[in-house]
């Protein structure tokens, strides 16, 4: 079917929200594992046109490029992100039944070497003795340990309320002093605003964080 022909300003604006489709860590990976894809085109000299769009032999053929040696997670990364260049460049997807048997054969051949074993959860225990090394006359030291305390008893993600940006701050991604409400109730209840999630995105979402006994 031939596309309509729009004007360009349409076409921009199409364009702008395309490039803002994918949080800025997202599009990172994504540009990440294509630049692996072709990579591994060029050293079995795929011809260009032929790379986009990828025919499912080709698609299949990449994934199993490594098997073995690296984990079945992180070549569903790959792939995901090859259909998320294939639909920004609207190219036709070609992976089907084929691709996921594949897939599922790399899962099943994932090296012991790439599975981690879960992670120890965070204890109060352990809020406690950070709370024993900071000092209450460090505007920092302060900052960290209502960080700690605020996603442990908000049952949240460290990226969630603190930006990802070492070197910078993004108000649209960090939670605020002035995100938090005042008491909801007796029990000094609060909601905290998070204005950004992996979710939800920029509309934000809200966690509740109440009071606890003998709290850090």
């Amino acid at each position: 079917m031939a596309l309509p022909n729009l004007s360009s300003l349409v076409s921009s604006r199409v364009q702008l929200a395309l490039d803002k489709a994918w949080a800025v860590s997202t599009r990172e990976k994504y540009t990440s594992a294509i630049s692996v894809f072709l990579a591994f085109c060029s050293t079995e000299l795929v011809p260009e046109p032929a790379r986009l769009p990828a025919s499912e032999y080709l698609l299949c053929a990449f994934a199993a490029s490594r098997i073995g040696n690296i984990a079945g997670t992180t070549v569903q990364g790959y792939i995901a992100a090859l259909k998320a260049w294939h639909v920004y460049n609207n190219a036709p997807w070609l992976g089907g039944p084929r691709l996921n048997l594949v897939l599922n054969g790399v899962e099943n051949m994932t090296p012991t070497s790439s599975r981690r074993p879960p992670r120890p959860p965070v204890t109060r225990d352990m809020l406690l003795l950070l709370a024993a090394r900071l000092s209450s006359s460090s505007f920092v030291d302060v900052a960290v340990l209502a960080a700690a305390t605020t996603v442990f008893y908000g049952q949240c993600w460290l990226g969630e309320i603190l930006s990802n940006w070492e070197d910078s701050f993004h108000v649209g991604h960090t939670a605020l002093l002035s995100h938090l409400s005042a008491p909801l109730n007796s029990n000094h209840s609060r909601k905290l605003f998070l204005p950004f999630t992996k979710v939800s995105k920029s509309c934000g979402e809200f966690i509740y964080i109440c009071q606890q006994v003998n709290a850090v």
